[in-house]
This record gives structure tokens, sequence and C-alpha cells, in this order.
């Protein structure tokens, strides 16, 4: 009884400390960079196409227009978002842009040193005629 007890509560912890996540990383001052630069910074690791199944619950209803700003810190993990403004207004919101699944980026040639950056992106969806 006793090792059932022990083995249940190392698991337990086990599983605790497999559960962190890993603190961001700035090697310098994030550079606030347009979304023009970014690919001098940063590109996107995996650049191939997601096809989904059906519209992700993080996606606003009808058209609109977002723009929201990223950080992306040293090792290249998209650390926050920040909800600048939308048209209509509210049909996006800090709560789905919260959603929004996180991208992982690799430095590009021209950033050796991995300089973490903050950059403004502007995203639309427009209604299928």
């Amino acid at each position: 009884m006793n090792k059932i007890i022990l083995l249940a509560i190392v698991t337990t912890f086990g599983l605790i400390g497999c559960s962190t996540t890993q603190e961001p990383t700035f090697n310098g001052e994030t550079v606030e960079v347009d979304s023009s630069e970014l690919n001098q910074y940063w590109e996107h690791d995996s650049p191939k196409v997601i096809r989904l199944s059906g519209r992700p619950d993080w996606l606003p209803k009808g058209a609109g227009k977002a723009s929201y700003f990223i950080i992306i810190d040293s090792n290249g993990t998209e650390v926050s978002k920040e909800l600048i403004n939308s048209i209509p207004e509210g049909w996006m919101t800090q709560k789905l842009l919260n959603k929004m699944p996180k991208q992982q980026y690799k430095a590009s040639k021209n950033n050796p040193s991995k300089t973490p950056v903050k950059v403004k992106i502007s995203s639309e969806v427009k209604r299928m005629s």
C-alpha cells in the first residue's frame, strides 16, 4: 500500500515537473520592427500551409480587420500578442487573440545574435463572393 502511494506521489510530481513552460529569453533589448522587416530578423519555422478541417474557435465571425503586436523572444518563440484595434469595433478581441496558436520562428541569417522583436501584424478576413 505504501509503495502504491509513493508511486502516485512520484508520478504526480513528475507530471508537474514536465508541464512547466519555458520562460522567455531576451538576448538584449526588444527591437520594434515593421512587418515588412520581420524576415530580416525571424522566419517562420514551418513555412508550409496548414489546412484546417473547420473554422477555428479563435477566428471571429464575418468580415473584418485587426491589428496587433507580437513579441518574439531570442528563442524564436512568440511570447505575447496585444490587440491594437479591430474594424468593426469588437470584431477581434484580446480573448480571441489569446486563443490563436503561437508561432515558432527561426533566426534569419541577418540575425545571428537572435535579437528579440516586437512587430505589428495586420490581418483581414473578407467575405467570399
